[in-house]
This record gives structure tokens, C-alpha cells and sequence, in this order.
């Protein structure tokens, strides 16, 4: 009977230890990377709520919603593209060049198949 209690015991040790987690190294280049990724983009996309950018998007045609959803598919370096030709643009002339360049990155996506906003557009 004691044997039995020490296996059920060691069992059952067995089995709480076995859940327990690992830790491993992260490399610092990952963690900034995402980091600058997750600026970038909250950057892109606070800009996209602005009620300028947003009336002009509707004029052209384009849900502010799916400009949301195609800058949340870019990858980090579109971004950091996009946010450097924003920072970089006068502010009259800057909106309309950043709705324009948005514009640009949703064909590419739907060229590429990533995304399907303009249904004149085929994929590749």
C-alpha cells in the first residue's frame, strides 16, 4: 500500500513539474525592432484618426476603417517609409501626399493579394 502512495505521489510530481515554463534569451535587437514596429505604427494609424485625413479618404472613395486594417498588414519598414514621408511633408501639401501614398501601399497589397480594397484590381 505504501508503494502505491509513493507512486501516485511521485506521479503526481511528475506531472506538476513537467507544466513548468522556460525562460530563454531574447535578443535585444528583436525586442527593439518590435518596439519601433508598435511606434510606427500607432504613429500611421493616430494619424489616420485625424478628421482631415479621414474626410479625404472618404472622398476618395476608401473606408478609414480598411486603411486601418492595410496599415495594421504593412511591415516595418513600409511604415517606417510612410512615417518618414509624413514627418518629412509640409502640412498643407502633406496630407494629401500621405493619402495618396496610403492609396499607393493599398494597390501593392491588393497587387500582391494581401488585401482586397480596390475590386478593379487583380492579383497576382
Amino acid at each position: 500500500m505504501k508503494s502505491l502512495i509513493k507512486a501516485g505521489f511521485a506521479s503526481c510530481l511528475f506531472v506538476l513539474g513537467a507544466g513548468q515554463a522556460t525562460a530563454g534569451l531574447v535578443d535585444s535587437n528583436q525586442v527593439i525592432y518590435k518596439q519601433e514596429y508598435q511606434f510606427n505604427k500607432a504613429q500611421v494609424l493616430s494619424y489616420v484618426d485625424s478628421k482631415q485625413v479621414q474626410d479625404k479618404l472618404t472622398e476618395l472613395g476608401i473606408k478609414p476603417e480598411d486603411a486601418k486594417k492595410r496599415i495594421a498588414n504593412m511591415t516595418n519598414e513600409e511604415l517606417v517609409s510612410l512615417n518618414q514621408q509624413i514627418n518629412e511633408a509640409p502640412a498643407a501639401s502633406g496630407i494629401v501626399g500621405t493619402i495618396i501614398t496610403v492609396m499607393v501601399v493599398v494597390a501593392v497589397l491588393d497587387v500582391m493579394g494581401i488585401t482586397d480594397v480596390y475590386p478593379f484590381i487583380r492579383p497576382l
